[in-house]
């Protein structure tokens, strides 16, 4: 679902998995929001709508996918709507993930003017 206005703290979740991309890793949840009020259990907010308005839209890799569980190593389901990881399998992730790592995110940004 595409969100007329992003979710509070959606650029920082952004620049934190821009960074994840360029340095090839993920991150986990916790970390993912340490440094903003933003509550653990609602980051799939800013997740959602960085996928639907800046990966899907645009045929991106879906950058969201390096947020992760602690102890998985994998997204949850909360933020993995469609259960891609489920569905798919590891490989699909891992596949995907790289993906992410090879994409230049530097010139993707948030459209300030509808935030």
């Amino acid at each position: 679902m595409t969100h007329h206005f992003a979710p509070p703290h959606t650029a920082a979740v952004l620049a934190v998995l821009k960074d994840c991309a360029r340095d090839m890793r993920t991150v986990n949840y916790e970390d993912l929001v340490a440094g903003t009020d933003l509550d653990v259990t609602d980051v799939g907010k800013p997740l959602d709508y960085i996928r639907a308005s800046l990966c899907l839209p645009q045929e991106r890799p879906l950058l969201t996918l390096l947020a992760v569980n602690k102890r998985t190593h994998r997204p949850s389901p909360a933020s993995d709507p469609n259960n891609l990881v489920g569905f798919l399998g590891d490989r699909w992730w891992r596949e995907m993930v790289a993906a992410v790592y090879a994409h230049d995110w530097s010139e993707v940004e948030l459209d300030l003017a509808a935030c």
